[in-house]
């Protein structure tokens, strides 16, 4: 589902009428609840071009739902074609929504590792080196470090677990897109990439735990 925000005070999108959503945006911030009204929305609506959303409130509320309807409506998952969110600086919102779009990346990432073997897994991390990540495997600690080489304080976080890998990974691919002072690096266990019980995980429940290595990134508390 693409992502779209418009000033226009008119609740049409280029002179055409479609169904309007009003979000409730001036609460604190729910991620499960969120997550499942932008299912049900992208549900009820399938059958729709377009979607019209108005929010209570223009905050971060408001951009990690379009961040979740752009996760939901993934790959032609069914969902209205685009979602237009009315908003006062469609620019200012643009460049409000870039970091919560580098967390979408990362969220479908997660649930992209989720389906993969373990073999095809451990070359996919290996090749985040286009991102400007330095990978680095150490057959002797038996350890696969990914390493974002930024100037600031420096972070290690170790994967003890598939869980953990694949959040990690996820979470630094967030990172490598977002402005960011910080040095990370995430170290893999490599005889954990054998193990083969992440099939059995909620991929709701992945993506709220990514959500809470995020959230600090993404400006919210």
């Amino acid at each position: 589902m693409e992502i779209i925000f418009d000033e226009n005070k008119e609740t049409t999108f280029q002179g055409k009428i479609y169904p309007v959503f009003n979000l409730e945006t001036n609460v604190s911030i729910d991620f499960n609840w969120l997550l499942q009204t932008a299912k049900t929305l992208a549900n009820r609506y399938q059958d729709e071009e377009n979607i019209i959303i108005v929010p209570s409130q223009e905050n971060e509320n408001m951009m990690l739902f379009a961040a979740l309807l752009s996760i939901v409506g993934r790959d032609n998952n069914p969902a209205p074609h685009q979602a237009i969110f009315k908003v006062e600086d469609f620019r200012q919102s643009m460049e409000k929504y870039r970091d919560f779009f580098a967390f979408t990346i990362a969220a479908v990432y997660t649930l992209r590792l989720m389906k993969m073997d373990t073999k095809e897994m451990y070359k996919d991390i290996e090749s985040l080196s286009y991102l400007g990540l330095e990978t680095h495997t150490d057959y002797l600690k038996n350890t696969l470090t990914l390493h974002l080489p930024h100037e600031g304080k420096k972070y290690v976080f170790k994967a003890a677990n598939m869980e953990n890998t694949i959040i990690l990974t996820s979470f630094i691919k967030m990172l490598s897109l977002i402005k960011t002072e910080l040095q990370i690096d995430v170290k893999i266990i490599l005889k954990i990439l054998s193990e083969n019980n992440i099939k059995n995980k909620s991929e709701d429940s992945m993506l709220n735990k990514l959500f809470w290595c995020a959230k600090s990134f993404l400006g919210i508390k």
